[in-house]
């Protein structure tokens, strides 16, 4: 294909695409909100490059442009857009039914921002009970766990591969010019804050042990030092550089997770409970839409 962004593609192009038999979407779920010294983003564009890489893997489409969610801790900067859970929700269940009536019957949902299984797990949950249709979740850090598993060669540090993948992502999405070079960036002073920010809330690291990751309760971060921060490249030639060694990670990440396998099992999913089981247990297809 010409493309695999959905956004991107004609009509004829998307029409050509479901009469031929294809029925997957890949869709990054992003967040625009502080970073560090990263655009505001950068989850965003994160998300949406995975999205593209697995499109391109798995013989679907990626749908992009969706930053505006749920951020939460981040609330703090002056530039984070916090959308609301029940807000964010509502959008993307809205969305998810919109293409299924296209013809996309395997949907995969991307996220890389800690809070975002409250928006996207509750759409895949009450769209399933709904339909029978089950879609998917992928959170990106499990998806780097599987990739580990299965041989992926990363630096073995999980906030220096994440980091890496976000210019990886900004290369395949052609926007590696928008990560800012800065050459005289104060690191210490910089670190000084994000410990003074920690200390500030220590009481946090027991509650987190609770829930799963950051939506068991809510809360801010005590600076802004505290999210993001360390990403930066000092000039051009590194930014350059961490592109193209990040693109190859971003490909073999993709490819050692293997997305075809997971949507075979979607699909195995599928059809247990639309061949069997509401077969056998027959008031769960009574009608009556899901509430």
């Amino acid at each position: 294909m010409r493309t695999r962004i959905y956004n991107k593609c004609t009509d004829q192009e998307i029409t050509e695409y479901l009469k031929r038999g294809g029925d997957t979407l890949f869709i990054g779920v992003g967040v625009t909100e502080l970073h560090g010294q990263l655009p505001v983003d950068c989850e965003s564009i994160l998300v949406e490059g995975v999205a593209l890489a697995m499109a391109e893997k798995a013989d679907g489409l990626a749908l992009i442009n969706l930053p505006y969610f749920h951020a939460g801790a981040t609330a703090i900067g002056k530039s984070t857009i916090n959308i609301s859970i029940k807000a964010g929700y509502e959008y993307l269940l809205a969305l998810i039914y919109a293409v299924y009536k296209l013809g996309f019957k395997k949907i995969v949902m991307i996220s890389a921002h800690g809070p975002a299984y409250l928006t996207i797990n509750s759409v895949c949950m009450d769209f399933f009970h709904d339909t029978h249709t089950p879609i998917l979740h992928i959170d990106l850090p499990h998806a780097m766990a599987i990739a580990k598993e299965n041989g992926w060669q990363s630096s073995g540090d999980m906030m220096t591969d994440f980091n890496d993948l976000i210019y990886g992502a900004y290369k395949i999405m052609r926007q590696l010019e928008y990560i800012p070079v800065i050459a005289d960036f104060d690191r210490e002073a910089f670190l000084a804050k994000r410990k003074e920010g920690n200390r500030k809330q220590w009481f946090k690291k027991d509650l987190h042990k609770l829930n799963y990751s950051t939506g068991g309760f809510g809360s801010y971060y005590a600076e802004l030092e505290e999210h993001g921060g360390l990403e930066y490249s000092a000039s051009q030639e590194e930014r350059d550089e961490r592109g193209e060694t990040g693109l190859a990670l971003l490909y073999d990440l993709v490819d050692k997770f293997d997305p075809a396998h997971f949507l075979t099992l979607l699909d195995a999913l599928d059809e247990a409970v639309n061949d069997d089981i509401i077969k056998r247990f027959t008031h769960l297809d009574n009608g009556v839409p899901y509430k």
